[in-house]
């Protein structure tokens, strides 16, 4: 009876707690059920929805602008106060100069269209062949883009005047008299030498250096604010008419833009955005600097230039493969001139492009990814032996690069490609988080800091010291905080930038919690307020950074909340395409121009 009663009490026991699992489990599950898809319902409401795929592959999954699934609210905040700041302040005629006569041709570069003409003591200045509408603003933003003008005068010297208002192509009226002597069927300039910055035309450049118009269309559509629309219009349109461009007949020479600096992802949008006349131009400079810069160099033994000008090369490559239209009109001498036909080989040129990406991804850039998850270059700051940077990388650089690769493997259907794409991918954040990035080195005058920063160079060295950088020596006193100077502990964290983006995909499609942990990290050293409250540079005033900062940055916010174990929205899910077979002959190029290696 004892034991039968003590097997009774077992049972009875038993089913008590099974009783209790089951409440348990139940509980458990009706807890997940009201979080996860809470969190998943909040994250498809607070998405940015997109007017179409070629628009959403290009800006990247986004959250709203103010969401609350956003930890640093300052990333918000600064995105919009400085996108006015620079919307505001960029102009919508870009600055030409400064005027120089080619040696060779004996023709004026750097000039406005046409010739002009001034009498003395008058305040109007005529031209012929001018377009005085398009190439001089005089309502725009001082002190840089308000009406200045440059004349070459009778006797060679170089006058400066300002412009009171431009009353059509061949007609405009100057501020005050001209008080020299006569001029006739000169030339003349909008360059403005602004002793912060040189002039007037490097501050454009530097503004728009990481594609302002981007990010400004990103900002509309994370905001629904007109204005960044409107800026991102402007911004696309002063630079497809700026002597970079030229209205797309720029094809070489000395303006000729290198990969770096091409912008082309924001006028792509641009295209995109009411003016296909601009896609001609567009997939011609695109094929021709892939070809030139990546896919005639997939052999190499190292990198044609750099992980960032080769980098740049791909990306535009991989975004043509997506969203170059079936059929566009062509101009093959520029947009001001009329069409020379009509392209209806769009979809050729897409397979095309993604069959040569998916093969310089592999055979170039995976092939030269190091066993330690590195990209490595020579990079010459100068003469001197110690400026003279052997086999180094440049994490930031790395940042950029990785674009084309999240990119790429949102587009590829070949499983292969996929495979290398995701090595390269966690190879690399895994290398740059633990090898490159100074989590835990204190900043040395002010202790209970830590730098929480990319090093600029890593690994290798110089010509005079072959491993200064075999690894870096830690950073130690910072000049301060903020806004003092290339040691200030914000202007490191700048170097954290453009790698945010990597550390959300890798998470998005492994579902790995160590991508997440270290993005939340590298995201809050530079935006948030978690530990300490500094920022990276993205509210500096200068275009360059903020674009820097937001090129990218933002699909983190959205990729750490949405990693393909958990369940992803469906509108987060890339589209595969069609593996493509064929192929284009490659064209032969010279080697392109390659621009002084800036800072950042």
């Amino acid at each position: 009876m004892f034991f039968s009663h003590r097997g009774s009490c077992f049972q009875q026991n038993q089913k008590s707690f099974s009783t209790t699992l089951v409440q348990i489990a139940l509980l458990t599950l009706l807890v997940i059920s009201s979080v996860h898809p809470s969190l998943a319902q909040s994250l498809e409401t607070d998405r940015v929805q997109y007017p179409n795929a070629q628009v959403a592959f290009i800006c990247g999954p986004q959250l709203k602008a103010g969401s609350s699934l956003n930890p640093a609210p300052w990333f918000d905040a600064t995105a919009r106060t400085m996108g006015i700041t620079l919307g505001d302040r960029l102009p919508r005629i870009a600055p030409f100069g400064p005027m120089a006569m080619d040696s060779q041709t004996k023709e004026w570069r750097n000039v406005i269209a046409g010739r002009v003409s001034v009498a003395s003591r008058s305040t109007i200045v005529t031209g012929r062949g001018t377009w005085f509408t398009k190439d001089v603003d005089a309502n725009g933003s001082a002190p840089d883009y308000n009406g200045r003008l440059r004349i070459w005068d009778s006797g060679g010297v170089v006058r400066s005047v300002q412009v009171k208002s431009v009353e059509s192509d061949t007609r405009l009226t100057l501020t005050a008299p001209w008080p020299y002597a006569t001029v006739s069927n000169t030339v003349a300039d909008t360059y403005y030498p602004d002793p912060d910055w040189n002039s007037n035309a490097d501050r454009y450049y530097s503004d728009n250096y990481y594609d302002t118009a981007l990010v400004q269309y990103i900002n509309y559509y994370r905001t629904g604010d007109t204005r960044f629309l409107e800026y991102a219009r402007k911004t696309a349109d002063a630079l497809w008419h700026s002597q970079w461009i030229g209205d797309g007949t720029v094809t070489g020479g000395p303006n000729h833009l290198p990969p770096r600096s091409m912008a082309f992802a924001g006028l792509m949008l641009r295209a995109l955005d009411g003016r296909p006349e601009m896609w001609d131009y567009l997939e011609r400079e695109v094929r021709a600097t892939f070809t030139a810069w990546v896919y005639l160099r997939k052999n190499n033994a190292t990198l044609f230039y750099d992980i960032r000008e080769d980098g740049y090369a791909q990306l535009y490559a991989v975004m043509m493969a997506k969203v170059l239209p079936d059929s566009y009109p062509l101009y093959g001498n520029g947009t001001l001139k009329g069409s020379t036909g009509t392209a209806s080989d769009g979809a050729a040129k897409r397979a095309s492009y993604l069959s040569q990406v998916e093969d310089t991804a592999v055979n170039f850039f995976g092939r030269l990814q190091r066993p330690d998850g590195s990209w490595r270059a020579d990079v010459d700051d100068g003469p001197d032996p110690n400026s003279q940077n052997r086999d180094v990388e440049q994490p930031f650089m790395v940042g950029l690069y990785l674009e084309s690769v999240v990119l790429l493997h949102q587009l590829t259907a070949n499983a292969n490609v996929k495979t290398n794409l995701v090595n390269q991918l966690t190879r690399s954040v895994r290398h740059l988080y633990n090898d490159t990035y100074e989590k835990n080195d204190p900043v040395t005058n002010l202790p209970s800091y830590k730098w929480r920063s990319f090093f600029y160079y890593w690994g290798g060295g110089t010509v005079a010291e072959p491993n200064k950088y075999n690894p870096p020596s830690p950073h130690t006193i910072a000049c301060g905080l903020a806004n003092c100077g290339s040691d200030g502990v914000d202007v490191r964290r700048h170097l954290n930038s453009t790698i945010h983006h990597a550390f959300g995909y890798a998470y998005f499609i492994t579902g790995e919690q160590v991508y997440k942990d270290m993005g939340d990290e590298v995201f809050d050293a530079s935006y948030g307020e978690r530990v300490d409250g500094i920022h990276a540079l993205a509210g500096s005033g200068k275009g360059k950074d903020y674009d820097m900062n937001y090129r990218a940055s933002g699909r983190y916010l959205v990729w750490r909340l949405a990693s393909r174990s958990k369940g992803t929205p469906a509108s987060s899910r890339p589209t595969p395409v069609r593996n493509p077979t064929m192929m284009t002959r490659p064209r032969t190029t010279a080697r392109p121009f390659a621009a002084p290696q800036p800072s950042f």
